[in-house]
């Protein structure tokens, strides 16, 4: 039971660290939009990391459960799977599969540049 739903943050040395949200399905292109929008440093992976994971977890961070962080590996899917590349500026989005008996991600299946997501999927109010 559960929404889940991962977001990929890409560093530029190639690992991805993944945010896991046990409840974040719904609404996630726009939660992961609104996290990307307050980084205001995308050409700085360790402060935007920490940003756009902040952003992510919101005020859960005292919650035993709920969110993970793992490192170039899926913890469990239910959704497609965007990730953003520091190096490229961009966000793709990726399916999942198992491979080898890990979850992992797949080629993506779209691409936007930062921009172009937040303006997609950002409701502004």
């Amino acid at each position: 039971m559960g929404d889940r739903a991962n977001f990929g943050i890409k560093q530029n040395d190639g690992n991805i660290i993944f945010v896991y949200g046990h409840w974040a399905g719904k609404g996630m292109f726009e939660r992961f939009a609104k996290a990307l929008d307050n980084n205001r440093t995308p050409s700085d992976p360790v402060y935007g990391t920490r940003i756009i994971i902040s952003q992510l977890v919101g005020e859960k961070w005292n919650y035993s459960t709920g969110w993970g962080i793992t490192l170039n590996y899926l913890e469990d899917a239910g959704m497609p799977v965007p990730v953003y590349d520091f190096a490229t500026d961009t966000v793709k989005i990726h399916g999942y599969c198992y491979s080898g008996g890990e979850l992992t991600i797949t080629e993506p299946t779209e691409r936007f540049t930062r921009q172009e997501f937040i303006d997609r999927h950002l409701v502004l109010v």
